[in-house]
């Protein structure tokens, strides 16, 4: 993707490998004062992965990170042990975070008392793991990614970092191309692009929707800003953690003080199915997507009735399609194979996906369900975050 071409957000394409020796050596130079962390939600299916083996063996080399937090969410005891001894090779460095001890649920049932959570899910399992490293104080950067990156070394932190350490931008998104021997990334690309250009045709080029159409690759997993500006973000507990941080950040920070990196040349990851009914694979990443994109704009005073719904769900249809056609030419370009009948059968089927999400904004007035952020329960319940960390280090002690 290497270019000069500056988005609205400004954008860091990857123009030299031989540039990251030195980038490198200043981040270790600014994490002296400024202590850098990373928060890593896995499953235990993720954690005993050979994807999670070579982050683990990568992050070992990264002496620039201070500390290492692996949010394992829905384990049992038995996995977290057998936890314990995968993350080992990060030594003291490393905190393994079991979400499912039953002392952080009784402070998490604690919390929901007073505060809606949303479900359990990978928003929820980022959110306590923030919020015991706001407890900690331990680190002033903090950044994020997935447990399942196949193709993960330590240069993709470094690129992740630098905006934010050595530029001092204020919020970095990462992204990337994601190909093999085809293209990835059907949800980007078949459904979030013509989804966001649709939008803009109907309601105009508000500031929002620029803001969200100028991301190369808005659902990406890896972020990065300071451990101040995580505590106001609420997670939404939903699929469409993505686009809700992105939201959360868009009134938080300045445009400019947010900026968007190209971590590599190509990334895979763990793909999904496109699911057969509206809460599974794909089309509940799609729902939730779209709905947090409803409840935005209702936000701002748009009226979202049915007869506009239909006008976009048709929209959509007709720009996803024309999009079709230019992968296809993309892929043929490359050498990649390119199935043109289940790409289409994927737009169609993300357009039913639509219905749900018009549904489920009537369900959902707000939005994606917004866990509060830990500002606000801090001062809902004196002392939570304390002894949120006191739960998840009891058994890390007990070991």
């Amino acid at each position: 993707m290497a270019d000069f071409y500056i988005n609205r957000v400004p954008t860091f394409t990857l123009l030299r490998e031989e540039a990251l020796e030195k980038m490198e050596a200043r981040i270790r130079r600014a994490s002296r004062k400024m202590p850098i962390g990373v928060i890593i939600p896995a499953l235990y299916s993720d954690l005993a992965s050979p994807a999670m083996a070579n982050i683990i063996q990568e992050l070992t080399q990264a002496d620039f990170v201070t500390r290492v937090y692996i949010s394992l969410d829905r384990a049992n005891e038995e996995e977290f042990r057998q936890g314990l001894k995968i993350v080992e090779p990060l030594g003291d460095r490393v905190v393994l975070l079991w979400n499912n001890n039953p002392k952080v649920q009784e402070v998490i049932a604690a919390i929901e008392s007073l505060l809606p959570l949303g479900p359990p899910g990978k928003g929820r399992a980022v959110w306590t793991a923030l919020g015991y490293v706001l407890a900690k104080g331990e680190v002033s950067v903090l950044a994020f990614h997935d447990a399942d990156i196949l193709t993960y070394d330590k240069n993709l932190l470094i690129r992740l970092l630098y905006p934010v350490v050595a530029l001092r931008y204020q919020f970095a998104k990462g992204f990337y191309a994601r190909f093999s021997n085809k293209l990835y990334g059907r949800v980007v690309r078949l459904f979030y692009w013509p989804f966001v250009r649709s939008l803009r045709e109907i309601f105009g080029h508000t500031d929002f929707l620029e803001y969200m159409a100028d991301f190369r690759y808005p659902l990406s997993g890896e972020f990065a800003t300071f451990a101040d500006i995580a505590r106001e973000i609420r997670f939404p507990s939903d699929w469409g953690i993505e686009v809700g941080i992105l939201s959360e950040i868009y009134h938080l920070v300045t445009i400019p003080r947010i900026c968007q990196v190209e971590l590599t040349h190509r990334y895979d990851h763990k793909h999904q199915k496109v699911g057969k009914t509206p809460r599974t694979g794909l089309l509940r990443m799609v729902s939730d997507i779209a709905r947090t994109f409803f409840a935005n704009l209702a936000a701002q005073g748009v009226v979202i009735d049915r007869e506009l719904f239909h006008t976009l769900k048709l929209t959509y249809l007709t720009e996803a399609r024309e999009v079709v056609g230019v992968y296809e030419a993309l892929a043929r370009m490359n050498d990649l194979r390119y199935d043109l009948h289940e790409e289409m059968t994927a737009v169609e089927t993300f357009a039913n996906a639509l219905d749900n999400a018009f549904e489920e904004l009537h369900k959902y007035p707000f939005g994606s369900p917004l866990i509060p952020n830990w500002r606000r329960v801090e001062v809902a319940l004196e002392g939570v975050m304390a002894r949120l960390m006191e739960a998840l280090e009891e058994p890390l002690q007990s070991t």
